[in-house]
């Protein structure tokens, strides 16, 4: 019986046949087309988008009038006093002064801190000014700055009464030096704005020897 023998060269031949195939590499794609860099890119254009916006915005807007100092009632007001800004309002006209508004022998009625837009209500003229000022003592280790409220007492003289309220919510208009006529104990006076009626009273209490001094109210 004859045996049919496999013959190696076919595995040979398959051996020899296996070809090496080149190596597989990866390859990143390009920096402008990452993710990272398209937000970036946004953020860039949006940033400026949004200054050229606010720009355009403050450009167009309506010239409004600055206190360049405090404004006190009573106080003679002109262009000097104030400084021009654009202010893009949208609320309702006529809130805020603008330049067309400041008249001659025009005064503060109400209290207008620097750097504050001035309403238009704030500026008339004297005869507008409702109040009149009167000078009192600034107590030892009271702090009061001009526009906040206050309540001033009559203090009589030891064993002639009891302190008594005479005006309650008084603006204060400014704080300055004393010189001396009202012995304040921390050397400074505030100009108050009180109504026409307290102003006997005040003076009244001074006259006879006694004090007027001023109350801080929290919050004002």
């Amino acid at each position: 019986m004859h045996v049919a023998r496999r013959s190696g060269r076919a595995g040979e031949q398959s051996v020899g046949a296996q070809q090496v195939l080149p190596a597989v590499t990866s390859r990143r794609p390009p920096a402008w087309r990452s993710p990272r860099f398209g937000v970036g890119i946004l953020l860039v254009v949006g940033s400026v988008a949004l200054g050229s916006w606010a720009l355009d915005r403050a450009a167009s807007g309506e010239q409004m009038w600055v206190a360049r100092h405090d404004l006190a009632p009573g106080d003679p007001v002109s262009s000097e006093d104030l400084r021009s800004v654009a202010v893009a309002w949208e609320g309702d006209e006529g809130v805020y002064l603008t330049a067309a508004d400041v008249v001659p022998g025009s005064v503060a009625v109400s209290f207008v801190g620097a750097g504050e837009l001035v309403p238009s209500a704030a500026l008339g003229v004297a005869a507008d000014v409702d109040g009149r000022p009167v000078t009192v003592p600034v107590p030892t280790g009271v702090v009061v700055e001009p526009g906040v409220l206050v309540d001033l007492w009559s203090l009589p003289r030891p064993g002639e009464g009891e302190p008594q309220q005479i005006a309650d919510g008084a603006q204060v208009l400014g704080v300055e030096e004393d010189s001396g006529l009202l012995r304040s104990g921390s050397g400074r006076v505030a100009r108050v704005l009180v109504d026409p009626a307290v102003v006997p009273a005040v003076l009244a209490v001074q006259a006879d020897g006694g004090a007027v001094t001023l109350v801080e109210r929290p919050g004002s």
